[in-house]
């Protein structure tokens, strides 16, 4: 499969009295064509700024890219004006965001939503837009889609609003999918329904997906591979089995290990202790080591780089230092 996206060194800072706030920093990330990729990690990791960066949406929330690259089939976004990032979003890069409480415009009906991104990118009149939008709507399981044009937001529930913003980002066929917690506000019925929707349309269109999210269960289900992120950089990459079966950073150890398991035994839930630090109180060597079982006295003072092996996979760890070939260096 060839590359859709690949993303370089992608450092997004926030300033605060002109001092900058790493919110990520360093990233580096490949998503080929048709591939699902999960990007995971706790609260505060850097996921949510990274998609938005991707997006061309960090200006507006006091954020900025400093550093790197973000290439769509080999064209920089970074270099994109608004402009022409306009063309882009929505069109070859959807995001179904976070908050589907806040997501859709509470004074625009629910058809006056979706048939406003089918016109604008489409170039489709609007009654073709109408037809096209009861369509998507009745794909993510709507049974009186016509009823639902003419609602406001305030009317649905917000799993039924998450439903309208999948639709929404699924709408123009896009080559990458950006889906942010998708299933989040949804029950355990609808979340399987909405997954298998999204991995089945994807499949047929060719869309390439970055899913991020908190539910490791999702994941081992639809995801082809795992980036794990901890305190703005990459700190695993590697496939669903690998990172499942053998997972190489003390931080993936310790997500995995959080997972219930239904075995028959019963097992006692590991916690990782402490919390992701504040992105302006970050520790002088690994970010993870104040919290890590097994870190050594240079973990304290030295950052790891990210080794990459010969098979792709890739980990940011001195207990795995001789085994790869430094990314950080090669770039």
């Amino acid at each position: 499969m060839s590359t859709l996206l690949e993303v370089q060194n992608l450092k997004t800072y926030f300033f605060r009295k002109k001092e900058p706030i790493p919110a990520v920093d360093g990233v580096d990330f490949t998503i080929k064509k048709g591939e699902t990729v999960a990007l995971v990690g706790e609260s505060g990791s850097g996921k949510s700024i990274t998609s938005l960066s991707i997006m061309g949406l960090i200006k507006g929330s006091g954020g900025k890219i400093i550093d790197g690259s973000i290439k769509l089939e080999g064209r920089d976004l970074v270099t994109y004006a608004e402009k022409e990032l306009c063309k882009i979003r929505g069109n070859e890069v959807s995001m179904i965001f976070q908050e589907p409480m806040t997501s859709l415009n509470p004074v625009l009906t629910i058809g006056e939503q979706m048939t406003e991104i089918l016109i604008y990118h489409k170039n489709l009149s609007k009654k073709e837009a109408n037809r096209k939008a009861v369509e998507l709507l009745k794909l993510v399981g709507f049974s009186r889609a016509e009823q639902l044009m003419k609602d406001y937001p305030h009317r649905l529930s917000g799993g039924m609003r998450q439903r309208v913003m999948i639709a929404i980002a699924l709408s123009c066929d896009s080559k990458l999918l950006i889906a942010d917690e998708p299933t989040t506000a949804l029950d355990v019925t609808i979340q399987a329904q909405v997954l298998a929707l999204m991995k089945d349309l994807c499949t047929k269109l060719g869309t390439s997906i970055l899913l991020i999210t908190h539910d490791l269960g999702v994941v081992s289900e639809v995801c082809d591979r795992v980036i794990v992120m901890y305190s703005g950089q990459v700190v695993e990459n590697g496939t669903v089995e690998e990172l499942f079966d053998h997972p190489l950073h003390p931080y993936t150890e310790g997500l995995l290990n959080s997972i219930p398991v239904i075995d028959g035994e019963i097992h006692q839930l590991m916690a990782i202790e402490g919390n992701v630090p504040a992105p302006d109180q970050l520790p002088p060597g690994c970010r993870f080591a104040p919290r890590c079982p097994k870190a050594m006295e240079k973990c304290m003072n030295d950052l790891p780089k990210l080794k990459t092996f010969e098979n792709g996979r890739a980990v940011r760890c001195f207990l795995h230092e001789e085994e790869g070939v430094s990314q950080d260096d090669a770039s």
